[in-house]
């Protein structure tokens, strides 16, 4: 016996479309609790004019993973996008310039943004010694 596309068709409109898309519901299958997104790593850099700052000094008590602070300065006058980086009450140096401008914005709009300590080279020279990461929380 063979069947005609017509009354394949024909068949398929006689069934209930509720019956083949709806699928039994447990509570096993839904989520207890919504799931907290994971920070996103925004930049990676080394702390700019970390020698002429308090960063030198606070070298030695730097480790990974350490908690940093993050200030905008919108009326600095060599770049309005700067942002200082601190640790405590200490100044360690701003975000270079090349990485400032959308960390700063997201500053400005409120943003969760988290920074820490990625590397901590004390051998090394000039601003390169300390290396920070900037997530979005």
């Amino acid at each position: 016996m063979t069947t005609t596309r017509r009354a394949f068709f024909k068949i398929i409109a006689a069934l209930p479309l509720t019956a083949l898309l709806a699928r039994p519901t447990t509570a096993a299958q839904w989520p207890k609790a919504p799931v907290a997104p994971s920070p996103l790593l925004l930049n990676r850099f080394s702390i700019a004019g970390f020698p002429y700052y308090d960063g030198p000094a606070l070298i030695r008590r730097l480790r990974p993973g350490a908690q940093l602070r993050l200030t905008r300065e919108p009326r600095n006058p060599h770049d309005p996008f700067a942002v200082k980086i601190h640790r405590g009450r200490a100044n360690l140096g701003y975000i270079p310039r090349a990485d400032n401008k959308h960390i700063s914005r997201l500053l400005a709009q409120g943003a969760r943004v988290a920074c820490r300590v990625v590397e901590v080279e004390p051998g090394q020279g000039g601003w390169q010694r300390v290396g920070v990461g900037v997530w979005l929380v």
